[in-house]
């Protein structure tokens, strides 16, 4: 039996020609899903029929449930956008009564949030995903939004378009050894941005779980703080790096933001949900000199469904999902998945 690999939302081209060439390489079977390309026959002509194709709205459930069964099920779900796949989903994809019950669902990312974890287990369900492979891209990311926003340069951008030569109407900003950079937990992405925060000179605190000591902070290279009330009372900069769990939802909402510094900013490329976007622009709106700033990468509804109250207020800078969207970060990240999956489908047949 063919051990095939339904690739739901792959990257565009060239990096798309990179990651599937590389599961041909492995004599792995794919099916690509074209929805989300325009160019669909440029893909199509140079391939031809060396791999199978489908067209699948991935965020119409009962379309992607149909379009599955109607194929005889696929080994492998393959994603590196965080579509949805929840347990209606899974236990459809699993059934043993088409010719190829899925086997395995393969993130090209660390974020699990997206899958229903405990249905895939029922099911007999692998999740594979790529740990590390966007962190460089990520702290990359939070360097480069600390330093903008530290600089006031959004709202001079703004008012010199406009015509206002306001070079005197904010205080001046604070160079890099004067920032207290605050991160909120302490895993390989929050790791990567203390580095890079260091070595520009910019003091970095830290807290995270019990396992978060002052030997482990002194390991990194950072100052622990043993509580978030303390982190949040010091720094100039606060930046989440938590998975989103019952016990992180909401962590970030209006006591959060009334214990932040006067004048500090916020940013989140964790997952959407850790911070209330209700909260926080009610409370921008209220107290309006009190977060500088916030950059916000990840939301409670994204995609098809992207609906935030953020995006009322100037002085949020609102991207869409893609802190961790480099070039070498998407190649890393794909190329460890389709390892992965190789390894996957030689120990399954070896069973």
């Amino acid at each position: 039996m063919a051990f095939t690999t339904l690739i739901l939302d792959a990257p565009g081209p060239p990096l798309l020609f990179e990651e599937v060439d590389r599961f041909l390489e492995l004599g792995l079977p794919v099916t690509l899903n074209l929805h989300y390309f325009t160019d669909k026959h440029t893909i199509k002509r140079h391939y031809g029929e060396r791999i199978q194709y489908a067209e699948i709205n991935c965020h119409d459930k009962p379309a992607f449930i149909a379009a599955v069964t109607q194929a005889g099920g696929y080994s492998v779900l393959k994603t590196r956008l965080n579509i949805p796949l929840d347990g209606e989903l899974i236990s459809a994809a699993a059934s043993l009564a088409l010719a190829t019950p899925l086997r395995a669902i393969a993130q090209a990312g660390v974020g699990l949030n997206h899958i229903d974890r405990q249905e895939a287990e029922r099911s007999g369900v692998t999740i594979l995903n790529t740990p590390g492979s966007n962190a460089i891209a990520v702290a990359e990311y939070v360097v480069a939004q600390t330093l903008f926003l530290s600089r006031d340069l959004n709202y001079y951008n703004a008012e010199t378009h406009k015509g206002n030569w306001s070079k005197g109407s904010l205080a001046p900003g604070q160079e890099f050894s004067e920032l207290t950079l605050g991160l909120v937990g302490t895993g390989g992405i929050a790791q990567a941005v203390a580095r890079k925060a260091r070595a520009l000179g910019i003091k970095v605190i830290a807290t995270g779980s019990e396992r978060f000591t002052d030997q482990v902070a002194q390991d990194l290279g950072l100052e622990r703080r043993q509580t978030l009330d303390q982190l949040l009372g010091e720094a100039d900069v606060v930046s989440i790096h938590t998975p989103l769990t019952p016990l992180t939802r909401g962590l970030f909402g209006s006591t959060a933001f009334s214990q932040m510094r006067q004048g500090s900013i916020l940013i989140n490329t964790a997952r959407g949900g850790i911070v209330d976007e209700n909260q926080l622009a009610t409370f921008m709106t209220r107290f309006p000199e009190h977060i500088k700033a916030v950059a916000i990468d990840t939301f409670a509804q994204e995609k098809d469904c992207f609906n935030s109250p953020l995006t009322s207020i100037a002085n949020a800078q609102l991207t869409p999902h893609i802190a961790g969207n480099t070039a070498t970060a998407i190649r890393t990240a794909s190329r460890q998945i389709v390892d992965k999956i190789h390894a996957f489908s030689t120990s399954a047949k070896s069973r």
